[in-house]
């Protein structure tokens, strides 16, 4: 009898030593999943902040074009408002009745000018006749500003 407690001992000994390990096996591997999903959290994580980065230099380069178009918008506008006045000073059909040819001139001129600013608008190059004249108004009175940039109206 003292034999079968022995034998039931060790049994159990050999059983919670078996059940201990198991447990630490599975510790183990749960320890090993752990460490790869905290791997993919640091991964996504870092993907994120990349992502937050790069947002931020768009926001900023969106913001810098938003200055620039505004900027360009404003002296398209002074250009609008100057060919306006432009318009406004003299009564072309008054002037029509009293020299035809010259209007005729005139219009014919200004057309060939408001076609090439259409071109420059577009992406066009400047020719060499723009690029010689002294002043962006000899160069093209309609549209001065395609033709130097920082070149602004005078305000009358």
């Amino acid at each position: 009898m003292f034999q079968a407690i022995k034998l039931v001992i060790v049994l159990i000994i050999i059983a919670g030593l078996a059940a201990g390990g198991w447990y630490v096996t599975n510790l183990k591997a749960d320890l090993a999943v752990s460490e790869m999903n905290n791997q993919k959290l640091q991964d996504g994580i870092q993907k994120q902040q990349e992502l937050l980065e790069q947002q931020q230099k768009d926001i900023t380069q969106i913001q810098e074009t938003n200055k620039e178009l505004a900027q360009q918008n404003e002296k398209n506008k002074k250009d609008v408002d100057s060919l306006s006045k432009k318009f406004s000073k003299r009564d072309i059909g008054e002037r029509a009745i009293e020299n035809p040819e010259l209007v005729e001139k005139l219009v014919n001129r200004g057309t060939v000018n408001a076609l090439r600013c259409i071109e420059l608008a577009s992406g066009a190059p400047l020719n060499e006749k723009e690029k010689a004249a002294k002043t962006p108004v000899e160069a093209n009175r309609e549209c001065p500003s395609l033709i130097d940039r920082n070149y602004t109206a005078p305000s009358h």
